[in-house]
């Protein structure tokens, strides 16, 4: 008979990105991994300890960008991050989405 742990594995599911890593253009036709952590919650990883994860506090839904790092095993999340309110989020999203992000980005980078 499997344990409790093991009964509540959500399987891993498919979110679009972009495979072209110098392309400025979304593919909608790849998918990444949805990674689910031990309280269910989906999180993408940005690197080797950084993560963003979709949680819900107090009904309210944050987007959580964090460093995580390794103790006993269990990866956990760092004091270094920002969770973002829905809002916060969808106004940093229309700023990656109309490029205007992106173009302050490639003026740095000159």
């Amino acid at each position: 008979m499997p344990s409790s742990d093991e009964e509540f594995k959500p399987e891993k599911k498919k979110a679009k990105v972009n495979s072209k890593a110098d392309s400025d253009e979304y593919d909608e036709e790849e998918e990444a991994e949805v990674n689910r952590n031990d309280d269910g919650e989906a999180y993408f990883e940005l690197g080797k300890s950084k993560r963003v994860t979709v949680r819900q506090w107090k009904k309210a839904v944050l987007v959580d960008v964090r460093e995580f790092y390794e103790k006993d095993g269990k990866t956990l999340p760092g004091k270094k991050g920002i969770s973002l309110t829905l809002e916060q989020y969808k106004a940093l999203k229309k700023h990656i989405l109309d490029g205007s992000l992106d173009k302050q980005v490639k003026e740095l980078e000159k």
